[in-house]
């Protein structure tokens, strides 16, 4: 049986009866975020906006296993109804993206920065304060957490490459909290 390049590496196979070697899988996990850096920093930012985009509704993992767990448990929300369209629109769409990203992104990210903390270091930073900001409930958080890491990795790669950081990412950021809007406003 001919094994692809995710078993293989420099001619050795991975897996030996059914495991995979623990002192091989450093190397593989290493080789494919390697080979996931280079395709994120090789997307570009058309493509990657609507890519994150999608990953930040991949975040709200947690809290759809929070309610598969436990239903009766509430997850949280800023609590606006349908009767404050306004309001979700203003603060949700346009002024929470806009303050987030320039205190959660572009202020922390930078700073760590000049501290030369390393950028997964900074993400992981960045995005605990975005998360511990949403303090709704605890799987609100873990959601925002993972939303911020999306975030962050946003504003980093297209900090490292010269690119607009703080548009792509508030992009992101104002997309996501519009879809989520409109969708409670017609549900």
């Amino acid at each position: 049986m001919r094994r692809g390049r995710w078993t293989e590496w420099h001619g050795q196979d991975y897996f030996s009866g059914g495991r995979i070697s623990m002192i091989k899988f450093p190397t593989l996990v290493g080789s494919c975020y390697s080979n996931l850096k280079v395709m994120l920093f090789g997307l570009p930012t058309v493509k990657l906006i609507p890519l994150a985009l999608l990953l930040t509704y991949v975040a709200t993992l947690p809290s759809v296993i929070s309610v598969l767990v436990s239903p009766e448990s509430p997850i949280g929300g800023p609590g606006w109804g349908k009767q404050d369209v306004f309001r979700m629109i203003l603060f949700g769409c346009v002024l929470a993206p806009l303050l987030e990203t320039a205190f959660h992104q572009w202020a922390c990210l930078r700073i760590l920065q000049k501290l030369r903390c390393r950028a997964s270091v900074a993400i992981l930073v960045s995005s605990a304060v975005f998360g511990l900001a949403h303090d709704y409930s605890i799987p609100y958080m873990a959601t925002a957490f993972l939303g911020g890491v999306v975030l962050s990795t946003v504003f980093v790669i297209e900090s490292k490459r010269n690119g607009h950081p703080f548009l792509a990412t508030l992009t992101v950021h104002a997309l996501r909290n519009w879809i989520t809007t409109t969708y409670i406003l017609l549900v």
